[in-house]
């Protein structure tokens, strides 16, 4: 049987699976790596060696891309990390501003709690650097996660559906590295909840954009406001910061559901 020949619902589904279990493959290297190694510290963030597998998901998408298209579906790929037309600006701002702003918030009540100190994990010199180093690494990851994996599962199963799908795959796939940074349960049960969530807000910005660049800025923002908050290496830090975005995802989707009702109507 062609692949033309199978439903377009499956076909999704045959896309997601072979994504999924190549990411995995390709990772495994990197998490021997990771047990084997040391960490660095990047202000708040201890990252692992295993953390370099940032690469792996837009690899794999430009494997499985040339497999089914060749070199110029590999181009047209690696094309949608600018977003051509561009969306509405106000959805790039939310995805540059966002995670700026909850983990503002997300200071802020620790610091009322005596959780956190206003003194900054990592020197804003650092920040052009680190901000640049983020963006690259967001890039390599949302070509795989938001233009080739997330599309077709969202004209299938909807944004809510995709963001659940991806999410829960995204922060099973960090499992390993975070655990070979040190991070205990209640840690990493907060992150893991935030991570869901914050892919369903993504999920949603790639819908209401029809690109994935504002993929690509939240996802840097997001690893940047880690780095710079303070306290964000406390046990219960990611769990206050998921609440929040937990929060902003019910909004982001809520507004992205009715501007798509009132496109239709």
């Amino acid at each position: 049987m062609l692949t033309t020949d199978i439903p377009a619902r499956e076909r999704a589904g045959i896309r997601l699976v072979r994504f999924f279990v190549l990411v995995t493959a390709l990772s495994v290297p990197f998490y021997i790596l990771g047990a084997v190694s040391s960490t660095v510290r990047v202000g708040a963030l201890h990252l692992p060696a295993s953390a370099a597998m940032f690469v792996l998901p837009g690899l794999a998408a430009v494997i499985l891309v040339f497999r089914e298209g060749g070199s110029a579906a590999v181009r047209a790929l690696l094309a949608r990390v600018v977003d051509r037309p561009a969306g509405q600006a106000r959805w790039y701002a939310v995805a540059a501003l966002l995670p700026v702003a909850v983990g503002l918030l997300a200071w802020a009540l620790l610091w009322l709690g005596g959780r956190a100190d206003p003194v900054l994990p990592a020197p804003l010199a650092l920040l052009p650097l680190l901000l640049t180093a983020m963006v690259v690494a967001a890039a390599c990851e949302e070509l795989g996660w938001a233009a080739h994996a997330g599309d077709p599962i969202r004209r299938r199963f909807g944004t809510l559906g995709t963001g659940l799908l991806l999410g829960l795959f995204w922060a099973v796939w960090h499992l390993v590295p975070l655990l070979q940074a040190g991070h205990g349960a209640a840690w990493i049960g907060g992150w893991f909840l935030g991570t869901v969530a914050s892919r369903m807000i993504i999920v949603g910005l790639c819908a209401a954009t029809g690109g994935v660049s504002a993929a690509i800025f939240m996802h840097a923002m997001i690893n940047i406001t880690a780095a710079y908050l303070p306290g964000y290496d406390m046990p219960f830090a990611p769990l206050v910061t998921a609440l929040l975005t937990a929060v902003a995802a019910a909004g982001i989707l809520r507004l992205v559901s009715c501007r798509s009702s009132c496109a239709i109507g």
